[in-house]
């Protein structure tokens, strides 16, 4: 075993001439000398930042209340005076991400006006933790260690609180955010994870020997383009943690919209969607047609959509492309759709569509978006700052979904080892995907060997399944207790139930399902008992009262 070496090592950094972003040669921006604002000026623009997000958006209190988010204001704006400029730029930060959305926000990966440089790493937050993934030429032995600690903070203590300046619809867009927010130095003193706001230092483990090193702020990034996640780019000259200079397909060309690409050994077609947006000689219903007629064409078995790093654009154009996915998809080709934290707003929309009007199996890990949502974000710039702010102006309805993102068939998350073998783990898993048997089928099969025990393994294995870390449990727990709720299966439905109602505590419907079995078999006080509890869970559950109301009265 190698034995751990602990090292403080001071670095000093000079500005990173000519370094490219998105694996293009472009250069940093550079940092701007600013005019000084008055505490005056500072606190005006807090107060255009919430009185915007009170009049334009749908519903600014759907997450938090009112007297909360009124106390935190008042709270920054008596507070800005002792402020620095990067303390009140986290301030705007906080103030916007306590709403409760993604797309309200106040943030720097595309506001030049923020002049917030980055230290000379790229950081990821991979399954396994948070790595450096990539580092300018000097810094090339950090590349490949994890993260333990920043300014000496535990770093799952440094990421929630670098979570509470990002603005998100779910737990993904946290993942897709922090890791940018904590190479920035100056957010990282505002956050008490750095004594001076242009050097941070960060405990690394790498080979078994753990290092703190002291780095000073580079430049600032170049901003992000419109709707493409490009957190996992490397500029040009910088050491990567992938061993092997071929990227797997879903990185080569992130700023390429529409890649159209003949798996012919794995019997398939790959199409990756970078935003939802026409082309200038390709509308995107089109590239749906060229996506179906390759298929067809080539007689490919699976078509695989990859929407990793598509972070929106306009959702009105999808109806065309999502109708000839519909009809590439038949009995003998399977439609298998990638996501990641990078999917997000419109091309959640074609999430929605493809989830409701297709058999596809959803693989990778979650959006970071859901199903319903406010978005369609409203901007300004703030008067004396200029700094960009957004709030959202519409809800977006699916149905009756309040999920926290679209279910994942096939959980495939990317590990560092993964990506610094240059593989592929979402898209392996799509290819390699074989039909499993239904839940109901597998109930019955673990009844028919082991009884009501077996069933309950079974249940208990399928929640700690990590390829089914992102499934619907509770729905399908549900649904496979009312396939089972006939005569000769009834006690097998209600053994289900009964599982379904304890792993789902806060589920009404789980309540319900349990309390209408039970009901089918006589067992009148258990059904009041789980009825009474739906209620209490969703007092508007006419189902659940009707069914409280049917029982007959305890003699």
């Amino acid at each position: 075993m190698l034995a751990r070496l602990v090292a403080t090592c001071v670095v000093a950094l000079g500005a990173l001439l000519g370094a490219g972003a998105y694996g293009q040669a472009q250069s940093p921006a550079p940092l701007k000398v600013l005019p000084p604002l008055s505490a005056v000026q500072w606190q005006q623009d807090l107060q255009v930042l919430a009185d915007e997000i009170r009049k334009r958006h749908q519903n600014p209190f759907h997450t938090v209340d009112a007297s909360t988010f009124n106390n935190a204001v008042a709270q920054l704006e008596a507070a800005i005076p002792s402020m620095q400029r990067h303390e009140i730029l986290a301030g705007f930060m906080r103030i916007a991400a306590m709403v409760g959305d993604g797309h309200t926000r106040v943030e720097p990966r595309k506001d030049r006006a923020f002049q917030l440089p980055s230290l000379p790493l790229k950081l990821y937050l991979f399954d396994d933790g948070l790595y450096v993934r990539a580092a300018a030429p000097q810094y090339a032995g950090l590349v490949g260690g994890k993260v333990e600690a920043i300014g000496g903070v535990p770093v799952d203590e440094a990421i929630r609180r670098a979570g509470e300046l990002a603005s998100r619809d779910n737990a993904m867009g946290v993942r897709l955010m922090v890791p940018i927010y904590l190479n920035m130095p100056h957010l990282l003193h505002a956050l008490k994870l750095s004594q001076e706001p242009t050097r941070a230092g960060l405990t690394i483990m790498k080979a078994g020997m753990r290092q703190t090193v002291t780095l000073a702020a580079g430049d600032v990034e170049p901003m992000w383009p419109a709707d493409t996640d490009v957190s996992l780019t490397t500029p040009d000259g910088w050491a990567d943690a992938r061993a092997i200079a071929q990227q797997p397909l879903w990185l080569q060309a992130p700023l390429q919209r529409y890649r159209l690409i003949e798996l012919p050994q794995r019997d398939a077609v790959y199409a990756q969607l970078n935003m939802v947006a026409d082309e200038p000689g390709e509308t995107l219903a089109a590239f749906g047609k060229r996506i179906r007629e390759r298929a067809q064409a080539i007689k490919a078995s699976a078509i695989v959509l990859d929407l990793r790093l598509n972070q929106g654009g306009n959702g009105d154009l999808r109806t065309g492309f999502v109708r000839e996915l519909i009809r590439a998809e038949d009995e003998g080709r399977r439609l298998f759709v990638l996501t990641a934290r990078g999917t997000f707003s419109a091309s959640q929309f074609i999430l929605d569509d493809l989830d409701r009007l297709t058999q596809a199996v959803f693989v990778g890990e979650p959006a970071s978006s859901k199903p319903s949502s406010y978005g369609d974000a409203y901007r300004i710039n703030l008067p004396h700052s200029g700094i960009q702010m957004r709030t959202s102006i519409y809800w977006w309805q699916a149905g009756q979904n309040t999920d926290p993102w679209t279910w994942i068939d096939i959980a495939a998350p990317l590990s560092f080892a993964a990506y610094a073998a240059g593989q592929d783990p979402a898209l392996e898993a799509a290819l390699q995907y074989r039909p499993a048997a239904s839940l109901d089928e597998l109930v019955v099969a673990a009844n028919r060997s082991g009884g009501a025990a077996g069933v309950q393994r079974l249940l208990a294995q399928r929640l700690a399944d990590p390829a089914l870390r992102y499934s619907d449990h509770a729905t399908q727990w549900i649904d496979t207790a009312l396939k089972l709720d006939v005569d000769s299966t009834r006690e097998l439905a209600m053994l289900v139930a009964d599982a379904a109602a304890a792993a789902f505590a806060t589920s009404s419907d789980a309540a319900v399902v349990q309390a209408s079995i039970a009901k089918s078999l006589g067992r009148f006080d258990a059904a009041r008992v789980a009825g009474q509890r739906a209620l209490a869970l969703n007092p508007n559950s006419r189902f659940a009262r009707s069914l409280v109301e049917s029982l007959p009265a305890r003699n």
